[in-house]
């Protein structure tokens, strides 16, 4: 029997690696069966694109060790659960998919107990960092360099030397009594040196891989893997962090968990931001005084009238999603939040926390946001304080943040509703109000 080609080893040989990630890091199990592998020389080692493709070297799957392809393999896997296709926002894709490479590899250095293989980029402590912090430091550094997660697949031959000529040989080519001998071209790998740089496939590079697959089945491809990354950080962050707090997972009572979060800044300028501004514009109440007293003061029996909140700039309603799903985004939209605030003039948030109740409900300064106080982390059902503010004729717009897997009211609420959808379910369609799309 002939053994196996390269080509079908390296097929071989991911199945496995596959297989093992998933018995090693079983959150990432869903991701798993969701990739579609490929074996190609465009990469040197492997990439992945934003609907599942993963593209392996033929060479480096069927030379490489099986344990170092595991590691290989999940951190592809790696750049689906950390989102580094919509992460990015405006910043360079490029630097985005570096930078994630850095976290990334810290990551799985720790979870595996073993160290980069093939040359990998290692930034120890990168785990601790935020995306938009890399990204704004190799931006500003030029650190780019080598630019590729596995930089050993790169590594060209040697050239071949050439034979220096011969002092007759010089003098015949001279007197045009011999033609002169043609340069001998390097001994090179020409395939690797046209390969991209990094391992994040664009969706053009995606189509052209698989011309069988169009436009519609792609999107909904995309829309899977998304969900499956959704619940993978979730099932990994939502275990660790709730057992370090508590001891215990997220339950049926509401607020059953609480955690100080401390927001994260975005280091660039959300798209979604305009379109929230553009909505604010065309919901929010004018300001109010003692012409119009307080309802909130209403049950005091002391016969104080408390004055209504005068607002010089905007004044947010705000739906916060703190189901277990949202554990690992919540730092994130609070800093996102925070930066929207001072840009658009927000000076008092209305925060509503919801996981299967109202588990918070308090008016705070933009600044507070920077270090808040996070009560929930167990349902998803945001009825409960959507339903409370319809009960009050003053509230005629609410902002509600969530990933989309969340129940709500049937009925349309008396007030404008916005739906912030922060990295979640894509195909999130609601029969009221308005989707923008929050990428943190």
């Amino acid at each position: 029997m002939e053994p196996p080609t390269p080509e079908k080893l390296a097929a071989t040989n991911a199945t496995r690696a596959l297989k093992l990630v998933s018995a090693s890091l079983p959150h990432l199990s869903g991701l798993c069966h969701s990739v579609r592998v490929k074996v190609t020389k465009k990469y040197p080692v492997a990439a992945i694109g934003a609907s599942g493709l993963m593209l392996v070297n033929p060479r480096a799957f069927s030379e490489t060790p099986l344990p170092d392809l595991v590691f290989v393999v999940a951190h592809e896997l790696m750049h689906l659960a950390l989102d580094t296709f919509g992460r990015g926002g405006n910043a360079n894709p490029h630097l985005v998919n570096v930078a994630h490479d850095y976290v990334i590899n810290d990551i799985l250095s720790v979870e595996l107990n073993r160290g980069v293989p093939l040359g990998g980029l290692v930034r120890p402590g990168a785990r601790q960092e935020s995306l938009e912090t890399l990204v704004t430091e190799l931006a500003r550094d030029g650190t780019t360099k080598p630019g590729d997660c596995w930089t050993v697949a790169r590594k060209k031959k040697p050239k071949r030397k050439k034979q220096p000529k011969s002092a007759i040989q010089q003098e015949l080519e001279r007197a045009g009594l011999v033609p002169p001998e043609p340069d001998e071209p390097d001994e090179e790998d020409d395939d690797e040196d046209e390969c991209p740089s990094g391992d994040a496939m664009t969706a053009e590079e995606e189509a052209e891989l698989e011309p069988d697959i169009g436009p519609k089945e792609r999107s909904a491809s995309r829309d899977r893997v998304r969900r499956e990354a959704v619940r993978s950080v979730t099932l990994k962050e939502l275990r660790s962090q709730m057992d370090q707090a508590t001891g215990h997972g997220a339950g049926a009572d509401p607020g059953a968990s609480r955690t100080l979060m401390e927001a994260i800044a975005t280091a660039y300028q959300p798209p979604w931001q305009l379109a929230l501004q553009h909505w604010l514009d065309a919901v929010s109440p004018g300001p109010r005084s003692y012409a119009k007293p307080s309802r909130r003061g209403a049950e005091r029996d002391d016969g104080v009238i408390l004055a209504g909140r005068k607002r010089e700039g905007w004044a947010l309603h705000v739906v916060m999603d703190t189901s277990g799903s949202m554990i690992n985004t919540l730092p994130r939209i609070l800093g996102l939040l925070a930066s929207f605030c001072e840009g658009a003039g927000v000076n008092q948030v209305h925060i509503m926390q919801c996981d299967v109740g109202v588990t918070a409900d308090e008016w705070i300064d933009p600044a507070e946001l920077t270090s808040y106080k996070i009560t929930g982390f167990g349902g998803s059902d945001m009825s409960p304080a959507m339903d409370e503010l319809s009960d009050d004729p003053e509230v005629n717009a609410v902002l509600v943040l969530t990933d989309g897997y969340v129940s709500y009211p049937n009925e349309e609420p008396p007030y404008s509703v916005l739906w912030g959808l922060v990295d979640g379910y894509t195909t999130f369609n609601p029969a009221y109000g308005t989707v923008v799309h929050v990428k943190t």
